[in-house]
């Protein structure tokens, strides 16, 4: 079974360009840019995972090379052009947002530079955007709390159950279909692998 691709990776990202040079196909694999503070890495992880299961193609900066040599050298350009790339190079973002991002400062510039690179790429004079296309996960401590202004621009995802949805969205599958073969998981399954990030009800 193929699975997703962390093009933040090196490696990864060659085996992604080499797979779409042979099928066409691939180039319209979607690829999902996860915006997160870094205190919420761990639970951003198994929700790469979570995507790379269900063969969605993902950017998570913890394998961006250039961006980390950036951040250890504290360059703000260097980090903002490595983001604006990776950003550039999805075609999605999902913003995972707990209690710690509304201290975050590259957070809400994720969220504009997303607003404008892929919510509102290529949209026509008074054309409404796919707000699928910025989502926003709200981790299990602020499932059901309000969001800031900036952050209703995009489509709210609220727990396992939306998060199901949201990937049966953006792949064109059936939920189900997904869920039988082993994509995914129901929300109700008492194994989930992401109980202890998301809200299963929700």
């Amino acid at each position: 079974m193929k699975k997703g691709l962390n093009k933040a990776e090196l490696y990864e990202s060659i085996e992604w360009v080499l797979e779409a040079y042979n099928k066409p196909a691939f180039r319209d694999r979607p690829c999902v840019f996860l915006s997160h503070k870094k205190e919420d890495k761990a639970e951003c992880r198994k929700i790469a995972e979570y995507l790379k299961q269900a063969e969605i193609d993902y950017y998570l900066d913890e394998l961006d090379n250039e961006l980390q040599i950036a951040a250890r050298e504290k360059n703000p350009i260097k980090i903002t052009e490595s983001i604006k790339e990776g950003i550039r190079n999805s075609s999605h973002m999902l913003v995972v947002v707990s209690e710690k991002t509304y201290k975050s400062q590259w957070v809400p510039f994720e969220v504009g530079y997303g607003h404008s690179a892929i919510l509102d790429k290529g949209l026509k004079k008074d054309e409404k955007p796919d707000r699928i296309k910025l989502s926003i996960l709200t981790l299990k401590d602020i499932s059901e709390k309000s969001l800031p202004d900036y952050m209703q621009v995009g489509n709210i995802i609220r727990g396992t159950k939306s998060l199901n949805i949201y990937i049966s969205k953006i792949t064109n599958r059936i939920e189900k279909s997904l869920i039988n073969e082993s994509r995914v998981f129901s929300a109700s399954d008492m194994k989930h692998p992401l109980d202890n990030v998301l809200n299963w009800k929700l």
